[in-house]
């Protein structure tokens, strides 16, 4: 159903389900106990006891399946059993086969051209599986390398896809971390919410949000008609929460920061009578410095010269920042 207050289409609770699965135990590859975690934190999120949007008996986790035959048997048990939205995730190992599609590795999986084809997961079945199904929306999630092909699968054109990473791009493999970079974020998002983006935190808005450190996957999204409104959590997140969107401009400043200056442009409009001078002032500094990284150092100038007369900056900060961008702004950095 739609929310008339917002433009986010809810998921039918008793027609709608997910399978999740996530393989770590792996014979032959690297190990991702990351991936075990996620499986299990995601099911967490999406069946919040209160104002979850899933029902726990209808999210699925296969954790380490053993055969290709599995992890197909429990996507088409879902296509068959759930009308409204049907969710597939995956995290693990992403392999390519000989014509270079993506395919999703399983614990036996080979690393070798000769020896992957018993034990891996070709996307397409998947998408087969799913485009088959007899949910109104269906939606793939696929945290691995190369999950950026998936896109060329012949049956994606129906799965509203969001993916990790692009064609090419190799997906870090956390060491101590408990979740991966890609599905850390997306909890994140899931727990914390984003500040203004709605009542509902929908696929459009994970897929605006997902950042990271500048070494991370850029995650990718293709969306099917307006499926990038379809809702999987509730946004936790009121807009006046100030270092919540600090945090998120951020985290997007890493890849992005045109947009990280925006951000904090809007952030020290609202807080300028909200917030306590210092923090009001932290916001200030943000958005100065982060509009001179995106290529505007006569605008950042001007903004440090300003916080220049604040009586709660810090002389020698405010100081050493005007030099540096003079600096910059004499060495050829000129407006945007």
């Amino acid at each position: 159903m739609r929310d008339p207050l917002s433009e986010a289409t809810i998921p039918a609770r008793d027609a709608s389900g997910a399978v999740l699965v996530g393989v770590g135990n792996y014979r032959s590859l690297p190990r991702l106990p990351s991936a075990l975690n996620g499986i299990a934190d995601l099911a967490a999120a999406l069946t919040a006891p209160r104002d979850g949007l899933f029902a726990a008996e209808s999210v699925h986790r296969l954790a380490d399946p053993e055969s290709s035959a599995e992890v197909l048997d429990s996507v088409a048990a879902a296509a068959n059993q759930y009308t409204d939205t049907l969710l597939f995730y995956f995290a693990g190992h992403g392999l390519r086969d000989a014509e270079g599609q993506l395919c999703l590795a399983l614990p036996w999986t080979i690393d070798k051209k000769t020896e992957a084809d018993r034990t891996i997961v070709p996307i397409e079945r998947i998408m087969a599986v799913l485009n088959g199904s007899t949910a109104r929306r269906q939606v793939a999630i696929l945290d691995c390398r190369y999950s950026g092909r998936a896109m060329r699968a012949p049956s994606a054109y129906n799965v509203h896809l969001l993916t990790a990473s692009g064609h090419n791009e190799r997906v870090p493999v956390p060491a101590e971390q408990r979740n991966t970079p890609f599905t850390g974020a997306l909890l994140d998002l899931l727990r914390g919410g984003v500040p203004g983006a709605g009542p509902w935190l929908t696929l459009g808005d994970l897929y605006r949000w997902i950042g990271g450190a500048a070494e991370d996957p850029t995650p990718h999204q293709r969306a099917v008609d307006d499926s990038a409104g379809l809702a999987l959590g509730p946004n936790r997140a009121a807009r006046r929460d100030f270092p919540r969107r600090a945090e998120l401009a951020m985290r997007v400043g890493w890849k992005d920061p045109a947009r990280a200056a925006r951000l904090y442009a809007e952030l020290v409009i609202d807080s300028a009578d909200r917030a306590e001078p210092k923090e009001a002032l932290s916001y200030r500094m943000a958005a100065a410095s982060w509009l001179g990284a995106a290529g505007d150092a006569a605008g950042a100038l001007a903004r440090w010269e300003a916080i220049r007369h604040d009586p709660h900056a810090d002389a020698t900060e405010v100081d050493a920042n005007i030099a540096y961008w003079r600096e910059r702004l004499a060495a050829g950095h000129s407006p945007l």
